[in-house]
C-alpha cells in the first residue's frame, strides 16, 4: 500500500465497523425466549462490545493517518 493511501483504508473500516452495528441491533430484534435466546442476546452483547472497542481504536486512528497521508502528499 502506498502511504498516502492510508486514510481511505481507515474510513472504510469506519464503514464496515457500521455495518457490523447494524447488523448486531438487527439480530437483537427477536421475540422469542429460552436459554438458548438469552445466551443468544448474551453472545450480541459481547460481540457488540468487541465492535464498540474495534470502533473507538480505528476511530484514534484517523487523524494520524490523515497527517501521515498529508505529510507524504496524500490528499
Amino acid at each position: 500500500m502506498p502511504p498516502a493511501d492510508g486514510l481511505p483504508l481507515v474510513l472504510r473500516a469506519l464503514d464496515d465497523i457500521e455495518s457490523a452495528s447494524r447488523a448486531l441491533r438487527g439480530a437483537t430484534a427477536m421475540s422469542w425466549s429460552s436459554g438458548a435466546a438469552d445466551r443468544f442476546r448474551a453472545a450480541l452483547d459481547e460481540a457488540h462490545g468487541s465492535v464498540h472497542g474495534v470502533l473507538v481504536a480505528v476511530e484514534r486512528t484517523v487523524q494520524p493517518v490523515a497527517a501521515a497521508d498529508l505529510g507524504t502528499g496524500g490528499l
